[in-house]
């Protein structure tokens, strides 16, 4: 009878610690600080998620790391993981994403070493179909990696995050804000013209401009063979032909026929739009 007893109150005690990893928020009993290394590591479970989605996460991954100057080439016994899986409470499917530092530790009282998870976050949503997933999945992951970034940027306090605030992020990128000033640089300059066009309260708007246009890589490529031009299409005037009820939407402008010889519709992620930056770069002008 003792035993059972036993039993019963280690299946408790082992109930309510998951529990608790489950819904803890990451600022409250894990640390960031110190770390300098991990090997990071992704896994999609279920139907839901398409599986080629951990290209999207390993490279959010790896401009985190270039951001917090985190090292992860190479193997790592301190793992950062992103797990995705779902599911199903009655008719409905949620889908879950953790983010987990897991590593050898030593316990308190002894030399031993034990695997733990030294840091858990999560993020879930309801499942509704495959025209919804895409920017689900990655609002749930852009606030795991966001909480991420920003503890360890707190805890780490050496490391210097580049982030430019909207109002401030033409003048800082060197774009253009005029759509007639653009034009008589480009034609002056013979370089064709790329116009960002984007709107009030569009989280992707947002999220281009610090994932993608703010990297060295993509900005060094558009400086080098375009005139960069951002409108804000709530604000301030531009020809119509260009307008689309989509945002973001970047035009690449002949400068001669100020006409648009490519357009890029909605969020691309960096190497999608590097590959069209290049591919234009080759344009005759």
């Amino acid at each position: 009878m003792l035993r059972i007893i036993k039993k019963s109150a280690s299946k408790k005690l082992f109930t309510a610690l998951l529990l608790a990893t489950t819904t803890l928020s990451a600022g409250t009993m894990f640390t960031l600080s110190g770390i300098k290394q991990v090997y990071p590591v992704v896994e999609i479970a279920g139907k839901s998620i398409p599986k080629s989605y951990k290209e999207l996460v390993y490279e959010e991954l790896n401009t985190l790391s270039d951001e917090l100057g985190i090292d992860m080439k190479g193997f790592n016994q301190r793992s950062l993981a992103l797990i995705v899986d779902e599911k199903k409470v009655d008719t409905t499917t949620v889908v879950q994403l953790r983010l987990i530092i897991g590593e050898q530790v030593r316990r308190l009282d002894s030399d031993e070493k034990t695997f733990a998870f030294t840091y858990l976050d999560k993020e879930s949503f309801i499942y509704k179909g495959k025209t919804s997933v895409e920017e689900n999945f990655e609002d749930s992951l852009d606030s795991l990696l966001s909480r991420f970034s920003d503890q360890y940027l707190l805890e780490n306090k050496s490391v210097a995050k580049v982030k430019i605030g909207e109002e401030d992020f033409a003048s800082a990128m060197k774009y253009e804000t005029n759509y007639k000033q653009a034009v008589k640089r480009a034609q002056k300059e013979h370089k064709n013209i790329m116009l960002v066009l984007v709107a009030n309260y569009c989280p992707w708007c947002r999220k281009f401009e610090q994932r993608v246009l703010l990297k060295n890589e993509v900005n060094t490529l558009v400086q080098a063979n375009y005139i960069p031009l951002i409108i804000n299409k709530e604000k301030e005037p531009f020809p119509q032909k260009f307008n689309k009820s989509f945002t973001p939407i970047v035009h690449f402008i002949d400068y001669k026929s100020l006409e648009s010889y490519e357009s890029v519709v909605g969020y691309n992620n960096r190497d999608e739009f590097l590959y069209v930056l290049k591919k234009g770069a080759n344009v005759k002008k």
